[in-house]
């Protein structure tokens, strides 16, 4: 790009100061058809600004600056370099060969080659790439992980009565449940086997996050109250009065949609009394598919009605299309015990906290020397239901080194499949059969 050069007068001097006295050309240039124009001159002033600056693109690579015929006749060509280089410090003060500074003086701005041009910019689009994978959510997705194992005995509080504390362990597995996921979390499910990504539809249904924690919470207070009274009764005491079953969820678009609510309490099915959970699932498949039934139901606010509705078929069997709980009432207990569990929700600790009760109020260690986990709702029958979240509560138990797991019997091949040897993983049906497994693990 071509330079301001320094107006000099012929001796290499300053000019005289004479405003009248034309420009004359640097010796050994092309003179010009007449003297510059001011927006020629500011041009010229602009570009060797630009030239400080660093912005103006370097010379080719093989681009040699042209030597004046007459001069390289009369001098050989290292002669003529080392003349050339000083003429043009005289001239102009600035060292030709100094790379780091622009011809005026100024420091030249730092230039990178390509390949570290390339380094920054794909340091850039990985910061790009992970700010996208954190920020994005899919909102239609959940990510099951692996929670915690946590001793209950911390939770049994025990009042006027003797309470037994034990040198092991019953506890309780939890699993955390992330609602919309970030892209990141989802891509983690699906690469590690210790996570699970579901639809968000399959845990909330028709609920919002909020509605399904409430949920949770009430199903955790119902646990622990069913837990204790399974306890009692086991050690000798009655407790529990079963008086029907309660609809603890309504599937969308199945035929109960729309004529029941959660926490109905269905009492009966025409003639028939319903007092327990089992005896609604028997009455309804006794129907034929597409038959109309007549339920009576309790509601929350405590008024009966009659739903009459028309039941669909599912593989050639009558379906009503709710989940179901026995409802029980419960006699004041001779032992008062509270359970104080905080964040954590659901059913499925239910064995776990009759189980550590049972402990508490036994003088002889239930489980001897054994760390315990158990999992599986427990129900006024003492029987033992199935829950969710298996192979990552398995998962939790292996990390926390459990010795013995006790699990739903229709999971026990989820659980298997990924404990490890050092964990004994007991199916069982009953609170009988889990006193069993402890007692033949403990000898």
């Amino acid at each position: 790009m071509a330079r301001c050069a320094p107006v000099t007068d012929a001796t290499g001097g300053p000019p005289e100061d004479d405003p009248d006295a034309p420009l004359e050309a640097p010796p050994g240039s092309t003179p010009a058809d007449g003297p510059d124009d001011d927006a020629d001159l500011g041009w010229r002033a602009l570009a060797g600004s630009l030239d400080d600056l660093g912005f103006a693109p370097p010379p080719a690579a093989d681009t040699e600056t042209p030597i004046a015929p007459a001069l390289a006749a009369e001098t050989n060509a290292p002669d003529l370099a080392t003349e050339l280089i000083a003429d043009t410090a005289d001239t102009d003060g600035a060292d030709p060969t100094d790379l780091t500074h622009t011809a005026s003086g100024h420091p030249r701005p730092r230039q990178y080659s390509r390949g570290s041009n390339a380094l920054i910019g794909g340091m850039l689009v990985l910061a790009l790439l992970i700010i996208t994978g954190f920020t994005t959510t899919l909102i239609d997705k959940a990510v099951i992980a692996p929670g915690h194992t946590a001793d209950i005995e911390e939770f049994v509080d025990v009042r006027d009565h003797p309470a037994y504390a034990s040198d092991a362990t019953i506890s309780l597995v939890s699993v955390r449940t992330s609602f919309a996921p970030s892209l990141f979390e989802v891509i983690g499910g699906w690469l590690d086997g210790a996570l699970e990504v579901v639809d968000i539809e399959d845990i909330l249904g028709e609920r919002t996050v909020a509605e399904n924690r409430d949920a949770g919470r009430l199903q955790m207070d119902q646990s622990t109250q069913v837990a204790v009274a399974v306890a009692l009764e086991h050690l000798g005491h009655e407790i529990m009065t079963p008086i029907g079953a309660r609809i603890a969820r309504v599937m969308p678009d199945a035929p109960a949609d729309g004529a029941f609510l959660e926490g109905d309490i269905v009492q009966a099915v025409g003639d028939t009394a319903i007092t327990t959970a089992q005896q609604l699932s028997d009455t309804v498949k006794a129907h034929e598919p597409g038959a109309t039934a007549t339920f009576t139901a309790l509601a929350p606010d405590g008024q009966t009605r009659t739903v009459t509705v028309t039941l669909a078929d599912r593989d050639g069997v009558a379906l009503l299309g709710v989940i179901v709980t026995t409802h029980v009432e419960f006699a004041e207990p001779p032992i008062d015990v509270r359970l104080h569990i905080e964040n954590i929700g659901g059913p499925s600790a239910g064995l776990a906290f009759t189980l550590s009760v049972i402990d508490a109020l036994t003088p002889e260690p239930l489980t001897g020397n054994l760390d315990v986990a158990a999992t599986g709702t427990i129900h006024h029958d003492g029987s033992v239901g199935p829950i969710g979240g298996v192979p990552q509560k398995s998962h939790a138990v292996v990390r926390a080194g459990t010795d013995l797991f006790l699990v739903p019997a229709s999971q026990v091949e989820e659980a298997v499949a990924v404990a490890e040897p050092s964990v004994a993983v007991v199916g069982v049906e009953t609170l009988e059969e889990a006193l069993a497994a402890i007692a033949a693990h403990r000898s």
